[in-house]
């Protein structure tokens, strides 16, 4: 179905059914992913996650080396002075935060940390914890208590 767009009439844009949550989608929710959006038949919370997805994909990391952690169900994104900012962060923090990643033993430093959200239930499974923060008795001891945390 197509309708005219609210706020500027001279504007067309397609509604459609949902395919991954219930309700309607619009090509006019959100400039620049409208038509992606309608492609995939996701609404604007949907997109977000599946390029979430995406970035799994791409080993935990996106093209520019910023790194992806996923801790308590929560997705965050690293990134460094040098890469600069992404440009759609939301809250982030400036505060050293030392993690680990599952997968190894080596003690890592966020130094600026992007918030990116709550993982959706139904994206749970495709976005499972790949990090831990450590607390700062294990920040103090370092190696030993990283990997004591993963067990």
């Amino acid at each position: 179905m197509v309708r005219q767009a609210g706020a500027c009439p001279h504007t067309r844009h397609e509604v459609f059914d949902r395919k991954l949550c219930p309700g309607k989608g619009s090509t006019a929710e959100i400039a620049g992913v409208g038509e992606r959006m309608a492609r995939w038949r996701v609404c604007r919370s949907c997109d977000f996650w599946l390029t979430c997805i995406g970035y799994r994909q791409l080993g935990d990391q996106d093209p520019d080396g910023r790194r992806v952690l996923r801790v308590d169900g929560r997705h965050h994104m690293t990134w460094t002075q040098e890469q600069g900012r992404p440009p759609e962060t939301g809250y982030t923090s400036r505060a050293d935060r030392p993690y680990v990643l599952l997968e190894g033993e080596t003690v890592r430093n966020a130094r600026w940390l992007w918030l990116m959200g709550t993982i959706p239930d139904r994206f749970s499974e495709q976005l499972p914890d790949n990090a831990r923060f450590l607390e700062p008795r294990q920040r103090r001891q370092g190696r030993f208590h990283a990997e004591r945390a993963r067990a």
